[in-house]
């Protein structure tokens, strides 16, 4: 649509409301004044005349006026009722044409100062910039509309496409797959459970396969995953350990069965995959606290609105100064969490540079290394920062090392200076 075509009735409305205030002012400019008030005041005056002469003729009967006398009091009375009675009103008639004339100036005034007015002091162009605005609004609407019409077309002949080939090729694997993820578009979840058991039955050892036919038969089956749903997912891990819809759906079960922390580990594994700044990193970071929130809380009696500091360890990690002629500012540096009772594996690690430090740092349980090895299952930790020549995290001799041993899960003014050479 035009955006002058939508600012139409802007300008009626403006419109009206001009010719309204013009309709006040105008009639009683134009409005002549009543026909008979001339007329009578003449005659009245006639009368006044006529009353003046019939005394001077009485006095002049009785005597009081000589005829000189009467002939001048009688021309006088002529002449100031021509003057006076007989002649015509030009004033009103002046002010009569006066008034038209300023009723034509303030129609062609009061419209253009109206105007003048708000193209000085207003937005002449917010209206169409407005009716612009919302006509690109709809404009996008109407094209999300075509093109979310345009995919639900592709679907149905993806769909259409899919069904033809099984058809042709029930020994297809891949087919059934694709089949099955269509029919979940759809929300066709018993046939997608269907397509699922014939693509396993082909391609029993795939992964993306386990994890979508648990997935259907756990919705199928009111979203419980305990029995088949869960072991085909585990199945699936250990054939990938970064299937996402396996990492999710474990995430879920041991939710379902409070096992918070192990919940908040497999999430966590599955936000390192996920695009930062989408919906769904959004929500999956809102998982993972919250599990581990609650993860604590089962632990230690923390209530829930305190065990996220609780859990965490925060501070900074520094080189000595004399040691920083010992190092290259490329070389790798581990950050370590271990238990205080030692251990292979830590609890949690970070890596960076030596040319970052000093570096502050923050660990917590989405850092783990395992689901049930977590900085929240302990009171006390030892931290490790090694600064690596081989760029593994595995000690060597020669490394730079610092080390700090009892350190309290929750502190966040931990100081770690790297300050020794390994022997």
């Amino acid at each position: 649509m035009n955006a002058i075509v939508t600012v139409a009735p802007f300008w009626i409305v403006a419109v009206l409301v001009l010719a309204a205030v013009l309709a006040w002012v105008l009639p009683p400019l134009f409005r002549r004044p009543p026909a008979s008030d001339g007329p009578g005041r003449r005659e009245l005056n006639i009368a006044v005349y006529r009353d003046q002469y019939r005394e001077l003729e009485d006095d002049h009967r009785n005597g009081l006026l000589s005829p000189e006398q009467m002939g001048v009091a009688r021309m006088e009375l002529e002449a100031r009722l021509a003057r006076d009675a007989l002649t015509g009103h030009p004033v009103a008639t002046n002010a009569m044409g006066r008034s038209r004339g300023l009723g034509m100036a303030l129609v062609a005034v009061i419209p253009a100062v109206a105007l003048g007015l708000y193209l000085v002091a207003g937005d002449p162009g917010f209206v169409i910039k407005q009716a612009a605005a919302e006509q690109a609004e709809q404009e996008r609407e109407r094209k999300v509309q075509e093109a979310l019409a345009r995919l639900e077309e592709q679907v149905d002949a993806a769909l259409a496409t899919l069904e033809e080939n099984v058809r042709d090729d029930p020994e297809d694997g891949l087919s059934w797959t694709f089949l099955a993820n269509a029919y979940i578009a759809r929300e066709r979840w018993e046939d997608a459970e269907d397509a699922y058991a014939r693509a396993y039955a082909l391609m029993p050892q795939t992964p993306v396969v386990m994890s979508g036919y648990a997935e259907a038969m756990a919705v199928n089956a009111g979203r419980d995953l305990s029995g088949r749903p869960i072991e085909l997912v585990r199945e699936a891990l250990l054939l990938d350990p970064e299937d996402p819809k396996a990492l999710e759906m474990s995430g879920i079960h041991a939710y379902q069965n409070r096992e918070y922390s192990t919940a908040g580990y497999f999430w966590n594994q599955l936000l390192h995959q996920t695009p930062e700044d989408t919906p769904a990193h959004a929500e999956l970071t809102a998982m993972v606290r919250s599990a581990r929130a609650l993860g604590h809380a089962e632990a230690f009696g923390v209530p829930g609105d305190e065990p996220m500091d609780a859990a965490v360890i925060r501070g900074r990690v520094e080189l000595a100064a004399e040691l920083a002629d010992q190092a290259e500012p490329g070389d790798t540096v581990y950050l370590l969490a271990r238990t205080a009772t030692g251990g292979a594996q830590p609890l949690a690690a970070l890596r960076t540079r030596l040319d970052q430090l000093p570096v502050a740092f923050t660990l917590d349980d989405s850092l783990a290394v395992s689901p049930d090895h977590v900085l929240s299952n302990h009171e006390s930790i030892t931290l490790v920062a090694r600064v690596s020549r081989h760029g593994d995290s595995q000690a060597r001799p020669g490394d730079l090392e610092g080390i700090l041993e009892d350190v309290s899960v929750g502190r966040g003014d931990v100081l770690l200076v790297i300050d020794t050479v390994r022997p």
